[in-house]
């Protein structure tokens, strides 16, 4: 193993900038982020639904991509032209538990901004044709998915990971379902948006007041929103093993999902820290023994997927087939020695100063904060979160993290999937789960 000096030995001073928080009229909350020496503004319209509610998988995401393809006034290369001649940016994405709008320019074009975001939020158009072409576009993406093996092992392991609960299917829907979606659908998930929890958080250079004003002439419409829809937690199944065949696959994929715990939980500072050690960055474990030691593949991570309804700690790396057996083999390894021995003082530092690094370097900016706000919404926490989340991740000692070890990284709890050729995995993962069944991409065909 490497022997460096720790990364830092300055201790971090965090501290989140003034953040404005007002409403609209209808009682949307409204964040500022004012910093009169920025040129470019950012406006985010966060509405709290997903695709965690598609009653057709999929729904949400189409929905959300079609916000910025025309609205009732102008088609989507004449709203496109609106947008792109004052050197604007939007954008729309449907995700698994929330979707957004964000729309970016230079503080000289902020009144049209608003007002192009607001036409593409509550008049889209969704035109057969574009819808059509989107459609197309999605599928072609999923068949080149199925091909990739690292897909394959994502999604089989995210059926036992997320068991039984809309987690696990996927955010796009598959060619199937998007096959039956149509423009009545699409107002219907619309109308859910609309009504769903919203925030809207502005970062740049404008006033809070003069904001406010704009937003609440262009936005203050909207209908307060209903009540917000939470589901019940995701639980793994334990000592699951879920397998994609693929029969001329040259390589192995491996997605191993753990249980781990919520931005709110006292554990959470200490998970990242363990995490981080296992596989968090180039001098981590799994990257040191997989890559640097045997050669087996470009990179071995171990990285924290945590989510409003569910979280869990993902290890992923590809290796060739004849390294299958031996790699699964270091992953279960190194799994139970960071669950049962304590972290030694140098990568306990190196991976604390890497997490504490990578926070500070990626929080510089309005926009930056804009998406911490939006993090400690979505996930529920006070927004003074991340002001307490540095302050404790600098204070965390090895033997501070002894039980979150034990809790949280056990293969007692494990799920292993797998994707590559059946007589290659099948035999690695034997001995290491109770089950072992085959996922097969249903509705790709």
């Amino acid at each position: 193993m490497h022997t460096t000096p720790p990364l830092s030995t300055e201790p971090l001073k965090f501290a989140l900038p003034t953040i404005h928080h007002d409403q609209l009229d209808n009682g949307t909350p409204l964040h500022c982020i004012f910093d009169p020496t920025e040129d470019l503004v950012t406006v985010t319209v966060a509405l709290s639904t997903g695709s965690i509610h598609d009653g057709i998988p999929g729904e949400t995401s189409v929905t959300a991509q079609m916000l910025n393809r025309g609205t009732t006034r102008l088609d989507a290369a004449q709203f496109a032209e609106e947008v792109e001649r004052r050197g604007c940016n939007l954008r729309t994405v449907g995700d698994t538990d929330a979707c957004s709008l964000q729309a970016s320019g230079l503080r000289e074009w902020f009144d049209d901004l608003v007002d192009l975001a607001s036409e593409a939020l509550t008049q889209p158009r969704f035109d057969a044709v574009e819808l059509d072409t989107l459609r197309r576009r999605m599928i072609a993406d999923m068949m080149v998915d199925l091909v990739d093996v690292e897909w394959l092992a994502a999604r089989a392991c995210a059926t036992r990971a997320y068991d039984g609960h809309p987690y696990a299917r996927p955010r796009n829907g598959t060619p199937a379902t998007l096959r039956t979606l149509s423009r009545e659908q699409l107002v219907a998930v619309h109308e859910r948006m609309m009504n769903a929890p919203r925030h809207i958080i502005v970062a740049g250079p404008i006033p809070p007041d003069v904001a406010r004003e704009k937003l609440n002439r262009a936005l203050g419409s909207l209908p307060n929103h209903t009540a917000y829809h939470r589901l019940d937690r995701a639980a793994l199944r334990p000592r699951s093993g879920v397998l994609a065949l693929k029969d001329d696959a040259v390589q192995t994929a491996f997605r191993v999902a753990l249980p781990s715990t919520s931005f709110a939980s006292d554990d959470y500072a200490a998970v990242q820290i363990c995490t981080g050690v296992l596989g968090g960055y180039t001098l981590a474990r799994l990257f040191t023994i997989l890559r640097e030691e045997k050669g087996y593949t470009y990179g071995a991570y171990a990285f924290g997927d945590v989510r409003p309804h569910g979280s869990t700690i993902g290890v992923v790396t590809s290796v060739g087939n004849e390294f299958t057996h031996d790699t699964m083999q270091v992953i279960a390894a190194e799994i139970e020695r960071i669950g049962t021995q304590r972290i030694n003082d140098e990568e306990f530092s190196n991976a604390q100063q890497h997490l504490l690094g990578s926070f500070a370097r990626s929080n510089e900016t309005p926009q930056q904060t804009a998406g911490l706000v939006w993090s400690m919404i979505h996930h529920q926490v006070p927004m003074s979160f991340y002001n307490t989340y540095v302050e404790r991740l600098q204070r965390l000692t090895p033997d501070d993290v002894r039980e979150a070890q034990r809790t949280y990284f056990t293969r007692d709890a494990w799920v292993v999937g797998l994707a590559g050729r059946e007589d290659v995995i099948r035999p690695a993962i034997d001995g290491m789960v109770d089950t072992v069944e085959v996922w097969t991409p249903e509705g790709y065909a």
